[in-house]
């Protein structure tokens, strides 16, 4: 492996660059539940790169990204057909930065929509550049 990237790793441990993560939202009846708040209730703000997982707990539904009717609806990520298969996961890596909706095709209308914030991550290797950190290369 190259000598840059040893050096790298205990500059990245140092600065705290850690994995992403993973956000766990529930399909109960007709909501979308995070740590205990519903649908547009969700305070649910991700870094660049972590990822949100759906899992159905009870009902018959999908995760669609935008809001119901919106012509560009499931472009971004949808996980496919409606189903009522108890224990379905479903994920969805966020790389771009914005607000994200989404909506369950079936109960949209009734309300079952939410949103990801996705925000810069913390700190990142491309962060390192300007203080030429990925170039420490040892001379021979």
């Amino acid at each position: 492996m190259s000598n840059w990237i040893w050096a790298l790793a205990p500059v990245a441990a140092a600065a705290g660059l850690a994995a992403a993560d993973v956000y766990n939202v529930t399909l109960q009846g007709m909501n979308f539940v995070y740590n205990g708040q519903a649908n547009m209730n969700i305070d649910l703000t991700i870094n660049a790169g972590d990822t949100v997982r759906w899992t159905w707990v009870s009902g018959f539904h999908n995760v669609v990204s935008g809001l119901p009717g919106d012509p560009g609806a499931g472009d971004l990520f949808s996980s496919g057909l409606p189903t009522g298969t108890i224990g379905t996961v479903f994920e969805h890596t966020f790389h771009d930065l914005g607000l994200f909706d989404y909506h369950c095709q079936i109960h949209g209308s009734m309300g079952m929509i939410s949103q990801v914030n996705v925000v810069p991550a913390p700190l990142s290797l491309s962060l390192l550049a300007p203080l030429g950190l990925l170039a420490t290369r040892r001379r021979r």
